[in-house]
């Protein structure tokens, strides 16, 4: 039999590993540009699953409470976590309620996995067997459609509602 050959199965692929409503969620550590502690958003947006923008050194970062875009039941934010990351071309905070770790390869893997009825199963990249537990990794870049991506930015591009300075434009950096 011939083993398949993946990202997932080289021992340099990492993911960090994060936690939603007992849900165990991996993303691609090249997706990922940072990891803050939860801090209240400023309002703004008008897509029911984004709370607002923080800032992020000189940029307006939109951030996306993952609970709601799920449908999960929603828990106090006091401990969670927000990864900032790229998401297709847009910078955006997603907000997570824990964050367990920067995992190393895996020991196990399936490619796209049948679907579980889940919300997310269109995200879904692999399953990997990590520590004794099965972590579904997501595609960073599918988390938001066009029109939300739009949405998000809209606000931080010249002419928007009221934000400008050096923030605006939040594009993917040509150095990163």
């Amino acid at each position: 039999m011939k083993k398949i050959r993946s990202k997932y199965s080289n021992p340099d692929f990492q993911f960090v590993r994060f936690s939603l409503a007992g849900h165990e969620f991996g993303l691609d550590v090249s997706a990922v540009r940072e990891i803050i502690k939860y801090r209240a958003p400023a309002p703004g947006g008008n897509l029911p699953f984004a709370e607002g923008y923080i800032r992020v050194r000189s940029m307006l970062v939109p951030v996306i409470d993952l609970k709601k875009r799920f449908s999960l039941p929603q828990t106090s934010l006091e401990s969670s976590m927000i990864i900032i990351g790229l998401i297709d071309s847009l910078i955006a905070g997603l907000i997570v309620d824990k964050i367990s770790d920067i995992t190393l390869g895996a020991k196990d893997f399936t490619l796209s996995p049948g679907g579980t009825g889940f919300p997310w199963d269109h995200l879904v990249e692999a399953e990997v067997e990590s520590e004794d537990s099965h972590v579904l990794i997501l595609n960073a870049d599918g988390l938001l459609t066009p029109e939300e991506k739009a949405a998000l930015s809209s606000p931080l591009e010249p002419g928007g509602q009221g934000l400008s300075g050096p923030e605006m434009g939040l594009k993917k950096p040509d150095l990163l």
